[in-house]
């Protein structure tokens, strides 16, 4: 009995679909055997999965897709993302589908419009708590870029959002990453700030009102 392996399938079943890539029957025999057998990186599982597609739109088929194509070509990975909008239709996509679009915004460098995709998100699926650690790590990362310089207490307001963010994500590894770099007790004293206070991050794009907190023992 011949076991349809990867090895299989590059030896047998490619040259077959490079002489005929309209062959839809042979696309899913290759997409199907190279998926089971854990082979899904090479480019002929891509080849294969964006024939199929191209003839049988699918809502979880253009979500992989991006997926697969976010780190070596970011404008066709939202092309299928968009693609993916339209297809489908359940709360839960929906909500996957902002998270994936948001992370293509992140990647160029537009973090308010990322923010504004995990968001909805969280409209579409107010339990998708990947949204919340996304919108925390937009402001960890942002934390060099949005400082003024002025203050440390004020600066450190951004890790602070970070802090709240991951908070409801359940992420307690980035909870306490975020707590790391939160003001410490004297640098409140400097601002005569007090824990519990609000404060407005208002600067940069981040526009977040946080509750005072310090990082702890000093």
């Amino acid at each position: 009995m011949v076991k349809v392996d990867c090895k299989f399938v590059k030896a047998n079943l490619e040259p077959k679909f490079k002489a005929n890539p309209k062959d839809i029957a042979l696309a899913k025999k290759i997409f199907k055997f190279m998926l089971e057998d854990n082979c899904a990186d090479d480019p002929l599982w891509l080849e294969a999965a964006m024939a199929i597609h191209e003839v049988e739109k699918d809502c979880g088929l253009a979500k992989n897709l991006g997926k697969r194509l976010i780190a070596t070509d970011l404008s066709k990975a939202e092309e299928f993302f968009k693609e993916a909008q339209t297809l489908c239709t359940g709360a839960e996509d929906k909500s996957e589908i902002s998270i994936l679009l948001g992370a293509v915004e992140a990647k160029k460098g537009n973090q308010r419009g990322a923010r504004d995709l995990f968001r909805q998100a969280l409209a579409s699926n107010p339990n998708n708590k990947d949204a919340y650690e996304k919108i925390g790590d937009l402001y960890m990362n942002a934390g060099d870029a949005c400082t003024l310089r002025k203050s440390k207490a004020e600066d450190r307001l951004i890790y602070i959002a970070a802090y709240e963010m991951y908070i409801k994500s359940g992420n307690q590894t980035k909870v306490g990453h975020a707590r790391a770099q939160m003001p410490s007790v004297t640098e409140l004293f400097e601002l005569n700030w007090k824990e519990g206070e609000k404060k407005t991050f208002s600067h940069c794009w981040v526009g977040e009102t946080v509750t005072l907190r310090t990082r702890g023992k000093e």
